[in-house]
């Protein structure tokens, strides 16, 4: 493991291109962000969130196994360079449970033997570096993010670096941004969403749209966005100006401004 402390810039050639659409590509029905075809970027798996539900009476076997298998799927089909991991690996604070300490490594060497990892540390990974394998091309970033061919990449819950603000994209995780859908019988349904937030600046900085990836770990639970008095977006509103927000079901389909 590499945790890369010195430089958080990662450059991408002159074939990149400068149109959002052909850059970012949600993988349909999976919370995962396919970057120019080489990458893909998820987030929030919460490994270990199963004992702390046990804890409150519900017993369920690990799903560790379930979301790698997920994972090695798209990987197989995809064949990415590199994965990213945007935050909250390990769901426990602040201590460390046994399942993680047991579960997570393997996770982790597994993934490594097909691609190249990233990691950016987020609100739920205290000491995660303690789990990490030494291997080289496993890579642990501070949850103030990096900089990826040209994209700002952060958790969201601590101020980003002010490379990554440069970036015209940014994108994060943090909120598991969900969406409450209700029929004409008055039954609602929450489901998973990713958000495209445009940006007014509060500051002189080149970031002008925010990408929120919705959480990987389906047992996660979120936030309604669209019934929420408060959007929660934390301390990123003292960032950024956020007027409106995008919304899209994991299969595609455009929500429109939601707020």
């Amino acid at each position: 493991m590499q945790y890369s402390g010195i430089s958080r810039t990662i450059k991408g050639g002159n074939n990149w291109k400068e149109n959002l659409f052909d850059m970012l590509e949600p993988l349909p029905d999976i919370p995962i962000l396919f970057l120019n075809r080489k990458t893909i970027v998820l987030a929030d798996l919460h490994l270990g969130i199963e004992y702390e539900l046990m804890k409150n009476g519900i017993n369920i076997s690990s799903q560790t196994e379930r979301l790698l298998k997920k994972i090695i799927t798209i990987i197989d089909d995809f064949a990415p360079k590199d994965v990213i991991f945007l935050g909250d690996i390990k769901h426990n604070v602040p201590y460390t449970s046994k399942q993680e300490k047991k579960e997570i490594p393997d996770f982790f060497l597994e993934i490594s033997n097909y691609s190249d990892v990233y990691i950016v540390k987020g609100n739920h990974d205290g000491n995660l570096e303690d789990l990490i394998p030494n291997r080289e091309n496993i890579f642990l970033y501070d949850g103030r993010g990096f900089s990826y061919h040209g994209f700002g990449l952060f958790h969201g819950h601590a101020y980003p670096f002010n490379d990554v603000l440069d970036c015209k994209t940014g994108i994060m995780a943090h909120i598991h941004p969900m969406i409450r859908l209700t029929d004409d019988l008055g039954i609602s349904n929450i489901l998973p969403i990713w958000l495209r937030v445009p940006i007014n600046k509060k500051d002189k900085f080149a970031m002008n749209e925010l990408v929120v990836i919705p959480a990987f770990n389906d047992l996660c639970g979120g936030l309604a966005i669209n019934i929420m008095k408060s959007r929660s977006f934390g301390f990123i509103e003292s960032i950024f100006s956020i007027k409106k927000v995008r919304a899209y079901l994991l299969d595609g389909t455009d929500l429109g401004f939601i707020i």
